[in-house]
């Protein structure tokens, strides 16, 4: 029994030994992403932000964004109750049960201040602001 521990050990240490001797002092070529091409949509995209709806706040206070851009958005509830994600003057209404993610795409076609808010909880301060700048 203690042999085959012993011939286990010595097998392993070899196993990580002739893994290092086996690359060259060469250095290996970059692997390198093939080219994207572009469309009006990729080139519209600002960004991503990420939004936390939580009981009972938004963070983050402030979002910005670009007109005539689209900002990929990855929101989530981290709250016990449910809450949404109210962009009234954008056409926006998304209800978030506890512990729910959704990433979803917002079109920003105008510059202005929008509000952001939390239907069932805006009374509470569940608020934010998107600055869309020209």
């Amino acid at each position: 029994m203690r042999r085959v521990g012993v011939i286990t050990g010595v097998l392993a240490l070899l196993g990580i030994v002739g893994a290092g001797a086996c690359g060259s002092d060469e250095e290996s070529p970059e692997v390198q992403a093939p080219p994207v091409a572009s469309s009006p949509a990729a080139e519209a995209t600002s960004g991503s932000v990420l939004i936390e709806l939580d009981d009972f706040y938004i963070d983050p206070k402030e979002i910005d964004g670009k007109a005539g851009e689209t900002l990929a958005v990855t929101a989530f509830s981290e709250g016990q109750q449910t809450h949404t994600l109210t962009i009234d003057a954008l056409g926006v209404d998304r209800e978030f049960p506890p512990s729910d993610t959704q990433e979803f795409s917002l079109p920003l076609p105008k510059a202005g201040e929008f509000k952001v808010y939390c239907r069932f909880h805006r009374a509470q301060g569940m608020t934010a602001v998107l600055k869309v700048s020209e």
